[in-house]
């Protein structure tokens, strides 16, 4: 069973019976912990039972995906490559005339998308932003800057939503009038994307989790006037906040299960691997022994950079990873520090 590298260091090994009798003790000891009937208990019992099923993957992608990974997925004639422009949304749960702090983090992914597509133009949209900020400062010259107003346009319709639903919903719109590449800003391109952005179909999405149960807004390719991006804008209509990532996650799976014909898949491997779980969080930040740290660059050097084969980028999951990880890093502990995290990002540090 492969859980986080194809690799054999990485391999899970036992024999099936073991496994599944491991399984077992595992549920009985959730169930035996957490109180058993419905609430909290079943809700915790539940999301163990779910995130065993994302973080299992046998690193095989489907024929589909691998098509799409290779940028020929279609017979039909060859089409304009999607834009070379990268967009970021930053600062939008701030009211009009705050300054949304923009940090290491923040500026380790915008660098990532400077330095895999060298020819791009990298926009930021903003409400709100520190442009004093120390780690601002070393990206303005390279980027540019495109004001969204609170008040007008899709932030002031939505203004009841939280920030994150509405930048779900400006991601799209941006994408539906310049297309390009959209990356949350805890998002870190890892290599080019080349091969994806030649692909005949025009939108190219990545599976979340090895179960494939979604489709993960955090990084978008898609050309301009994409059907399939217009037919997920008008879902929109009926929104609710109370479904925290349906539109941004589930219903962009099911769309594409529709309009197959419409959307480009790739592996969870490509965008969104490791995954969010607590298990797959603390493999990329926890602290490597020496064998660890050599099998980490031999892994890094045989993939440009990237952890696994396929890897394009990785998804940092900062809403579960900020607190115990990513909000005291700092240049010196990125450098000095030997864990998987900081091993991919440190050539992204000046």
């Amino acid at each position: 069973m492969l859980t986080l590298n194809a690799a054999p260091r990485h391999i899970i090994r036992g024999s099936s019976s073991t496994l599944i009798a491991v399984f077992l003790f595992l549920v009985l000891l959730a169930w035996y912990r957490i109180p058993p009937i419905g609430g909290d208990g079943l809700h915790h019992l539940n999301t163990f039972l779910y995130e065993h099923k994302v973080e299992t993957y046998d690193f095989r992608a489907t024929l589909e995906e691998q098509r799409c990974f290779e940028g020929s997925n279609s017979n039909h004639a060859e089409a304009e490559p999607v834009p070379s422009v990268v967009h970021f949304i930053w600062g939008l749960k701030h009211g009009k005339g705050s300054h949304s702090h923009f940090g290491l983090i923040e500026y380790l992914s915008v660098k990532s998308a400077l330095m895999m597509f060298e020819s791009a133009q990298v926009k930021i949209h903003y409400a709100s932003l520190d442009q004093n900020s120390e780690w601002f400062l070393k990206l303005k010259d390279h980027v540019t800057l495109v004001y969204h107003d609170p008040e007008r346009g899709i932030l002031g319709e939505s203004r009841s939503w939280q920030a994150a639903h509405r930048a779900d919903l400006l991601r799209l719109q941006i994408l539906r009038e310049e297309g390009g590449i959209y990356m949350d800003l805890d998002v870190f391109a890892l290599r080019p994307f080349d091969t994806i952005l030649h692909c005949q179909k025009d939108i190219i999405m990545g599976h979340e989790g090895g179960n494939r149960a979604g489709l993960a807004n955090a990084i978008i390719v898609a050309r301009k006037g994409s059907t399939f991006v217009d037919r997920w804008i008008d879902t929109y209509d009926n929104f609710s906040t109370q479904e925290w990532n349906y539109h941004s996650v589930t219903l962009p799976k099911r769309l594409a299960l529709r309009y197959p014909e419409e959307v480009c898949t790739l592996s969870p491997v490509a965008f969104f691997w490791p995954t969010w779980s607590y298990k797959h969080i603390e493999f990329m930040h926890q602290s490597l022994s020496p064998v660890e740290i050599l099998e980490t660059k031999e892994d890094l050097l045989a993939n440009s950079g990237a952890l696994f084969k396929n890897q394009l980028a990785y998804h940092a999951w900062s809403q579960l990873a900020w607190d115990p990880y990513l909000k005291d890093l700092t240049p010196e502990s990125i450098r000095l520090h030997h864990t998987r995290f900081n091993m991919m990002v440190r050539r992204f540090l000046d």
